[in-house]
């Protein structure tokens, strides 16, 4: 086949189609030479498959559990089970608030707020031979937020452009946390691969009694990656843990020095790369439930990564605890906040020491020193 624009719209793309459904909800796929995405305008705009075919990988995690579709326009109020009854894994966008519940004027959210439990409208917006676009909005219900997402395949390149805003529709200033919500799992995730992220400050939570299965010690900040565990020695966090290791923590990366993650596995030849802004999108939560997260719908079942870009932190006590740190955001009646992710997949590398927006990976070569 031509490698010019016209050789590649054949059967392998770039191409875009919005005429399907996935467990009866709304679906498309955006598709070139490299890459196969599927979306749910349907269900949050969420991505539940991101293929690199080079390998026939999907680096994205499944939930183990029956998840359901939720009904038409639902927003939760209970506190820890709406989101999950309805969570398929992937990659969500969550607004106006990541991690617990939230109490807000006149009502409640549960958690992770309600983007991801509405149904979004879909529109084609670029279908030609240098990219296909598909434009995303969505009108929250208890909040007088609108969001649009639109994702953006070019020809010829493993990579998705994604650019979002989000704009308050109100009469007063409101608070928020705004987060991607991107979870790996196997086969990309295991203990051959490798998580890198730029210079940055690591912050544990405050555990309590809410992770009897942790290795990290609770409440603790140090420079990333030598987190203190538990029994007084010292966890790197860029290595994986088996399948059977029983873990489950949770980390905030802070303070980077550049808005980037890769998850390498070199057994594989693959690794998948997300660059964001630093601005607003501050911290990077980094849950870890190796096989360890005790509690429903879990009861673990599950082993994955979620490498989750975000506005605030911690995940609980919302929104006092970001309040106090600073890092809870505000939007002025009719201020729109932008930001921009490119999300990649890539070869031939062991490690990774810088990730450009535009798709270049920079690291040590496979057998390389």
């Amino acid at each position: 086949m031509s490698d010019d624009a016209s050789g590649v719209r054949g059967a392998t793309g770039p191409r875009i189609a919005t005429d399907f459904s996935y467990r009866g909800i709304d679906a498309a796929f955006l598709e070139n030479k490299a890459l196969r995405v599927l979306v749910l305008p349907g269900k949050g705009g969420d991505i539940v498959e991101f293929r690199d075919k080079r390998t026939d990988v999907d680096v994205l995690w499944r939930t183990p559990h029956n998840w359901t579709p939720p009904e038409d326009r639902y927003v939760p109020t209970a506190a820890e089970t709406t989101w999950n009854d309805h969570y398929p894994g992937g990659w969500q966008v969550n607004l106006p608030v990541a991690g617990g519940g939230w109490e807000i004027d006149g009502n409640a959210y549960g958690i992770h707020g309600e983007s991801a439990l509405l149904p979004w409208d879909a529109e084609v917006v670029c279908d030609d031979d240098e990219a296909v676009t598909l434009r995303l909005t969505v009108e929250l219900v208890r909040y007088p937020f609108e969001i649009e997402r639109e994702l953006t395949l070019p020809a010829r390149e493993s990579r998705l452009e994604i650019e979002e805003s989000v704009t308050n529709l109100g009469d007063r200033s409101l608070e928020y946390v705004w987060q991607q919500h991107v979870t790996l799992g196997p086969p990309l995730l295991s203990p051959s691969a490798r998580l890198d992220l730029p210079p940055a400050t690591g912050i544990n939570a405050d555990y309590g009694d809410a992770f009897p299965n942790a290795r990290l010690k609770g409440d603790a900040k140090f420079e990333w990656p030598h987190s203190p565990g538990k029994d007084g020695g010292e966890v790197d966090l860029r290595e994986i843990p088996p399948e059977d290791a029983t873990i489950h923590d949770q980390s905030f990366a802070v303070d980077m020095d550049d808005g980037w993650y890769a998850l390498t596995n070199p057994d594989l030849d693959l690794g998948f790369a997300l660059t964001f802004p630093l601005e607003p999108f501050e911290c990077l939560w980094y849950w870890q439930p190796f096989g360890g997260y005790h509690e429903a719908p879990w009861f673990n079942r599950n082993y994955n990564v979620g490498l989750e870009p975000t506005t605030a932190y911690p995940g609980g006590n919302v929104p006092r605890a970001q309040r106090e740190n600073g890092t809870m955001k505000e939007l002025e009646p009719g201020e729109t906040v932008t930001a921009k992710f490119s999300a990649m997949t890539y070869g031939g590398l062991e490690s990774v020491s810088d990730v450009d927006p535009d798709g270049a990976v920079e690291g040590t070569d496979v057998g390389g020193e």
